[in-house]
């Protein structure tokens, strides 16, 4: 059977990406980690099936997924833990993918990498040359180099995501400020400003990325704040306080005049965005 999609990780915005293409009547093959890891809302609908890898722990893809598909959504990554898992699961799973992708002839890969591979910078685009300096910004940054080797048998569509957040994401470093507002614990930060990205308004962006003639690479960001001002928008949401925030002084903040060009990018005001994603917690 073939499959118009496959989207590495149904969890987070990757499950408003598989929910969104539903609609549209497209079919979908959805990587879990395990069986018991499948929604109960995913069960019994059309044009979705599953496959199960553990992409921290020497993934194999042969024999776990289909022959046969058109659009790969590569939105899986592991933002902190042991360093051996974080380089299986972001920079060699992406290898053995692009094998498996090249392997069984796909139109088109989307990788989503960070945008924590430029370092740092303000209102950095995708001309700015990379200088990861954490060990998952490496990670990501070694990912892309080896899309390089696999751009002349499929359309390779580059995402630089900064800072994601939104419901169902529990990793990343806005989910990390947020769990230390919530246990009251005092904040010691590397950014100073950076540029928070809501999930939901990635997805329609990851559509049209498909869609594009070529390769390219694209930054999908929302606009920069100061630490400070994100912690405020939280505490007011979750009713906590926490001690003083400190920083690093690091600033890395994205240019997003690309994806609104090209892929009708827009962004949901901070203060929206932080409500509907930890309103209630």
């Amino acid at each position: 059977m073939e499959f118009t999609n496959l989207i590495t990780n149904p969890f987070g915005f990757g499950e408003r990406l598989i929910l969104e293409l539903l609609k549209k009547g497209e079919s979908i093959f959805a990587i879990f980690p395990s069986p018991k890891d499948v929604p109960m809302s995913f069960l019994g609908k059309k044009n979705i099936k599953y496959g199960f890898v553990k992409f921290g722990q020497d993934p194999v893809f042969q024999k776990s997924l289909p022959k046969r598909i058109k659009h790969v959504f590569h939105v899986y990554d592991l933002y902190s833990g042991n360093f051996a898992r974080m380089f299986k699961a972001n920079t060699l799973a992406t290898l053995l993918l692009l094998d498996w992708a090249k392997h069984i002839g796909v139109d088109s890969f989307t990788y989503l990498s960070s945008g924590e591979v430029y370092g740092k910078g303000t209102s950095v685009d995708e001309t700015n040359p990379c200088n990861p300096h954490g060990f998952y910004a490496t990670t990501k940054y070694q990912a892309e180099m080896l899309l390089k080797f696999y751009g002349r048998f499929f359309r390779m569509q580059t995402v630089r995501l900064f800072f994601p957040f939104g419901k169902g994401m529990e990793q990343g470093f806005i989910w990390s400020l947020v769990q230390s507002i919530m246990s009251g614990q005092a904040i010691d930060t590397e950014y100073s400003l950076f540029s928070p990205t809501f999930a939901d308004d990635i997805i329609e962006p990851l559509m049209k990325m498909r869609e594009l003639k070529g390769s390219t690479i694209c930054n999908i960001c929302g606009s920069p704040v100061r630490v400070e001002e994100l912690v405020e928008e939280v505490k007011k949401v979750v009713q906590k306080s926490s001690a003083k925030v400190q920083s690093k002084g690091v600033e890395l903040s994205g240019s997003n005049s690309k994806a609104r060009k090209l892929l009708c990018y827009s962004e949901t005001p901070l203060h929206e965005s932080i409500q509907y994603s930890f309103g209630g917690k």
